[in-house]
C-alpha cells in the first residue's frame, strides 16, 4: 500500500481520515455560550421542515449533515486504501481515481473557501495538494 509511487496518495487518503477526525471533534464539542449563537440554536432546535414523511428539525438536519460528512470522508479515505490495496496495479484506474478526486476535493475547498470557512478550506487544500502531486507524479502515466 505504501510502495514507491503510491505513498502521496496514501498520505491523502490519510488526510481524509485526519480531516474527519477534526471534523468530529468540531461537531461534538461544547456548544457555544455566545446569547446571540444559543438563539440561532435554539430557533434551529425549534424550526421544523416538513419532508412529508418527516418534519426534522433544521438543527436535526445540521447534524444529520454534519456527521454524514465526517463518515463520508472515512468511507472515501477507505476506499482509497482498498484500492491501493487491490486496484494499484491498474494504471490507467489508478490515474482516473487520483485525477476525478483532485477535482473533487479542489471543489470542497471552493465551497469553503467561497463560504468563508477557514478550518476545512484550510485542510482540503492541504490533502488537495498532496493528491494533485501523487497525480502529477503518477510514473505510470508513461505507460498508459
Amino acid at each position: 500500500m505504501f510502495k514507491r509511487g503510491h505513498r502521496l496518495f496514501a498520505s491523502g487518503a490519510i488526510g481524509l481520515f485526519v480531516i474527519a477526525l477534526m471534523h468530529s471533534l468540531g461537531h461534538f464539542s461544547p456548544p457555544p455560550t455566545d446569547p446571540a449563537l444559543v438563539a440561532v440554536l435554539d430557533a434551529m432546535n425549534g424550526s421544523q421542515l416538513d419532508m412529508g414523511l418527516a418534519q426534522p428539525s433544521i438543527m436535526a438536519i445540521y447534524n444529520s449533515l454534519s456527521l454524514g460528512m465526517s463518515f463520508f470522508l472515512l468511507l472515501l479515505g477507505s476506499i482509497y486504501l482498498i484500492v491501493l490495496r487491490f486496484g494499484r496495479e491498474n494504471a490507467g484506474l489508478m490515474r482516473a481515481i487520483k485525477l476525478a478526486n483532485v477535482i473533487g476535493v479542489a471543489a470542497l475547498t471552493a465551497v469553503f473557501a467561497y463560504y468563508r470557512i477557514p478550518p476545512p478550506a484550510i485542510t482540503f487544500a492541504i490533502v488537495g495538494l498532496v493528491f494533485l502531486l501523487s497525480f502529477l507524479f503518477d510514473k505510470s502515466r508513461s505507460r498508459t
